[in-house]
């Protein structure tokens, strides 16, 4: 079976597009600040799509560019102008940023209740001591790409391939509250191929190409593929996941698809955090 996350990603919207339009008669105006530094081709497509998508569910939006020679003080002054725009309900700092620049030190910076992504200390540590706080968009929607195959995953072992805080940590921590055994493997890990077959949930978020074969996978598994890899194939350009779809596909109970499966999954949790900070106002 294929996960598709798109068209699970436009009911989801669907259901936020009406949300929208009940805060919007209480007076709110869901509003995003997207920040964008430097000239990634990468990150320019990601926040054109961000924009175009929060205005199809009724989200404002407005997007900040800086050129890569920008100055830190003038990005954290920003940040600080925002933190304080009481119209502004959600900012988010697109990755990555210019080498020279610390992304974790100017996530810091922005106010933790308008934190969208969910990545500040502050809000990673509410995440991890079970206190509500911003969960990270792509985290929460790998979660809801398990559920639509299987609601009750308690007691299911989970692994997961990457530790990054913005998809494996948070997501372990998901897959524990939601009652899973979890492992997280990393690059030294040992004996990965024999863990991940062991998996009845097995997460891919390590931007290794085409890495992930059916050897890897036990039959059965539901299998989400959270890799985004540009590579070039007889001389085109082509984006392809960490796991080799269709060896997969033949083992695997479910599996998404790269590009059409997590990728939709997180712009809709972008709006839905978009939301929740604005009713939080």
């Amino acid at each position: 079976m294929v996960i598709d996350g798109r068209k699970i990603a436009e009911v989801f919207g669907e259901q936020i597009k009406e949300r929208v339009i009940k805060i919007k008669k209480r007076g709110i105006d869901p509003h995003i600040a997207l920040i964008n530094v430097g000239d990634d081709p990468a990150s320019k497509v990601y926040i054109a799509k961000k924009e175009k998508l929060t205005a199809s569910v009724g989200i404002s939006s407005t997007v900040y560019k800086f050129d890569d020679d920008v100055k830190e003080n003038e990005l954290a002054k920003l940040i600080e102008k925002l933190n304080l725009d009481e119209k502004v309900h959600a900012i988010l700092l697109q990755s990555p940023l210019p080498k020279k620049f610390q992304f974790q030190k100017f996530v810091d910076l922005i106010d933790p209740r308008k934190d969208v992504d969910g990545l500040t200390v502050i809000n990673q540590g509410k995440l991890f001591s079970g206190e509500p706080g911003v969960i990270p968009c792509t985290p929460q929607g790998v979660l809801h790409l398990i559920h639509s195959v299987q609601e009750n995953i308690a007691g299911l072992h989970s692994v997961i391939l990457g530790r990054s805080i913005i998809v494996g940590r948070p997501l372990a921590q998901l897959l524990l509250n939601a009652n899973c055994t979890v492992t997280i493997l990393h690059s030294y890990s040992h004996n990965m191929k024999s863990v991940c077959q062991t998996a009845d949930i097995l997460v891919s978020a390590m931007g290794k190409p085409l890495f992930i074969d059916g050897e890897f996978v036990k039959p059965g598994a539901i299998v989400i593929d959270v890799g985004v890899n540009r590579i070039e194939k007889n001389g085109l350009k082509k984006i392809v996941g960490d796991i080799v779809f269709d060896d997969v596909s033949k083992i695997a109970a479910a599996l998404t698809p790269v590009p059409n499966g997590v990728g939709p999954m997180t712009v809709a949790y972008l709006m839905h955090n978009t939301l929740n900070l604005a009713h939080c106002h």
